[in-house]
């Protein structure tokens, strides 16, 4: 593997008097040349002067700014920025910037753009996670598409420090578990001192500026809703320890996971098969309300089994590989490890922006009574908190604020889960039914609305 390329500057050093007696170089040369490099400038530093610069800053307008925000209709224009860009990081000594600009990453790019825009978004992303500088997501942390200010500085100061990494040698872009090393220095630069916060770090000034947010963004249109979220905010702004007895909860889908196995056969209906299916059928660790009579003739037949099977997909806990469907690595530690199994729930009971707000409001009503709830008065409450929040829904091409059965919907997509680890309880019968919280369930229930309101903001189209 080649050394990359190193600067013999760095940008924080500039001066500048140091940029102007670059560009006057470049003037000597070629005035017209000198006045297109001198635009280039003033794009990536905003007249902060060149200690704005870098590596991240340069790829995003190579990659992002130059194919999409230009306005023309000159062939090559891309091509001929990025070696003005190329010829004043020469003169100013920063050759890894160089470097890219020249690049065939550089030149891909720019020409998957000029064949659409998909094929060129698609070519950025894999120069921006192949570039090294990108900071990764993390297993306990995910960043944002809307991103609020600390984010965004915490970032900056992310993709900062991945490139001192990367020019000290201490992460080789390619080189084998490049990519592990990647997310230690992300983590260690998430956790380490916020510079004007003492006693917080990034990560937790991210956290509490997404769950200021998170109650903000609800009290600007529903009172209730803003209220209830204001109510729980402070618990929210630290990790919420499991329950006690978090092996036993979580007993069900660890069993279910062990037995699976490395990998199960599939039918050609994409159903698990048969034996599978009886032996999970006669050893199950839970009641069934709905098991038939007679023996299983395919998954469906196993309520359960079926919903949790499409959950661990879900998850990434399975995987479909060809006609087998393939337990992960993540689905092997939510096997051995039930604290693993529980932050998995937690995170990620809910994938769909909707059905994730239903259950995390659902969780606000039922933390905030304290007991009991009707579950039509609970379902009424969700929808008229999704009305006043903006919500809407398509109804054979027509927009429409959420009904009721809505949220119903969403809400006995997900209420069974929780009810199988005992987390929540149901009461009454078919004609009132309720529905509560249990004692051992309230940490769990707090914990997956926290993943909400602290978790990353999603665009909204």
């Amino acid at each position: 593997m080649p050394d990359p390329f190193r600067n013999r500057q760095e940008p924080w050093v500039l001066t500048e008097d140091d940029v102007q007696a670059a560009l006057a170089r470049i003037a000597g040369r070629d005035e017209e040349f000198a006045q297109q490099a001198e635009h280039v400038y003033g794009t990536l530093t905003w007249g902060e002067g060149p200690g704005r610069m870098r590596q991240a800053a340069v790829q995003d307008w190579l990659w992002y700014q130059l194919p999409t925000k230009y306005i023309t209709d000159e062939a090559g224009y891309m091509g001929r920025l990025a070696a003005t860009a190329a010829e004043l990081f020469d003169e100013l000594g920063l050759d890894a910037y160089a470097a890219v600009c020249r690049s065939e990453v550089t030149a891909g790019v720019h020409a998957a753009f000029d064949q659409s825009d998909a094929l060129g978004f698609k070519a950025m992303r894999k120069a921006m996670e192949g570039s090294g500088i990108e900071p990764p997501d993390l297993d306990d942390f995910a960043w944002g598409e809307v991103m609020g200010i600390e984010e965004a500085l915490a970032r900056s100061s992310a993709e900062n420090t991945l490139e001192r990494a990367i020019a000290e040698g201490r992460l080789e872009v390619g080189a084998r578990g490049w990519r592990g090393r990647q997310r230690e220095i992300t983590a260690a630069q998430l956790d380490s001192d916020h510079p004007s916060q003492p006693g917080q770090s990034w990560r937790t000034t991210i956290i509490t500026e997404r769950i200021g947010e998170w109650v903000r963004g609800a009290s600007a249109r529903s009172d209730e809703l803003g209220r209830r979220r204001a109510a729980i905010a402070n618990r929210l702004l630290h990790p919420i320890s499991p329950p006690s007895d978090v092996a036993g909860r979580m007993a069900p889908l660890s069993w279910l996971l062990d037995v699976f196995g490395d990998e199960q056969a599939l039918t050609q209906a994409g159903y698990l098969n048969r034996p599978f299916v009886m032996l999970v059928q006669e050893q199950r660790p839970w009641e069934d309300p709905f098991a038939s009579d007679g023996p299983p003739r395919t998954e469906t037949d196993v309520i359960m089994l079926h919903r949790l099977r499409g959950w661990l997909e879900s998850v990434g806990a399975l995987r479909k590989r060809g006609k087998k469907l393939c337990r992960t690595e993540r689905g092997a530690g939510m096997a051995t490890d039930p604290r693993v199994a529980w932050d998995v729930l937690t995170n990620r009971v809910a994938g769909d922006p909707w059905d994730r707000f239903v259950i995390d409001t659902a969780g606000l009503i039922l933390l905030e009574r304290g007991g009991e709830v009707g579950n039509r008065d609970l379902i009424e409450a969700v929808a008229a908190d999704a009305a006043e929040l903006g919500w809407r829904t398509s109804d054979h091409g027509m927009s429409r604020v959420p009904t009721d059965r809505d949220v119903s919907s969403s809400f006995y997509s997900t209420w069974p889960l929780l009810r199988l680890f005992d987390f929540v309880a149901g009461h009454g019968d078919w004609g009132s039914r309720g529905c509560s919280v249990t004692p051992a369930g309230e940490s769990t229930m707090v914990a997956i609305i926290r993943a909400g309101a602290a978790g990353p903001r999603a665009r909204s189209w």
